[in-house]
């Protein structure tokens, strides 16, 4: 199977039908995470595949007698997440240059931060990105920088996962230029978009830009 961009719906606060069907609209694969696959069933629309312990969704064999066209993996391993285990089977399956994830944040702290440890560990070449209706939180790594567009005003937090050195933006109110963060040391939280366009840039390390939306 070859994806070059995917999409994963976990159980979380689910996204908006106009979100939902615009993500999957340009994806090459669309993955409904357990209980996510409701996402799609409010939507009118129906992933490629379905995916987990069936913890949240119990109708997995229903799924499968009934939905011929989606491939069913069942995962009983209580030792991973769901998350987790749509990550593993994309490593096995296919190597997507860019994973989106719906349904990845608010709601439940323990889940929300428990997503943003896991996409940490996703290699380092692979473009991650979690959208919701009043977030969208993209990972920096030293192989994919952040490059935003059309964004002046907007806050913009970077929050890092592990320490992080030569970090620098540019077309933020307060740049950085070659810094180091870490949750013992310097943060950036609630910076401001002063441009409309904004990169920024890490050596090493796990960021997570944080931009809120304008609702």
């Amino acid at each position: 199977m070859v994806c070059e961009k995917a999409l994963l719906v976990l159980a979380g606060p689910p996204p908006s039908n106009e979100l939902l069907t615009w993500r999957m609209e340009e994806t090459d694969c669309s993955i409904a995470v357990d209980g996510g696959w409701n996402c799609f069933v409010r939507a009118g629309l129906l992933p490629q595949i379905l995916i987990g312990d069936a913890d949240s969704f119990l109708s997995f064999e229903q799924v499968a007698r009934e939905q011929s066209k989606v491939s069913v993996h069942q995962m009983d391993d209580q030792e991973t997440t769901d998350f987790e285990k749509a990550l593993d089977w994309l490593d096995r399956e296919t190597l997507p240059q860019e994973i989106i994830i719906l349904g990845g944040l608010g709601g439940r702290s323990d889940h929300s931060c428990t997503n943003w440890m896991i996409a940490s560990r996703i290699d380092a070449a692979c473009s991650v990105v979690f959208d919701s209706q009043e977030e969208w939180v993209c990972r920096i790594t030293s192989e994919t920088p952040l490059s935003l567009r059309g964004n002046k005003g907007a806050t913009l937090s970077l929050i890092p996962m592990i320490p992080c050195t030569g970090v620098s933006s540019q077309g933020l109110r307060w740049n950085l230029e070659g810094e180091s963060l870490s949750v013992t040391g310097k943060l950036s939280q609630s910076n401001l978009c002063d441009s409309d366009e904004v990169k920024v840039s890490c050596e090493e390390g796990v960021l997570f830009a944080v931009l809120r939306k304008t609702i």
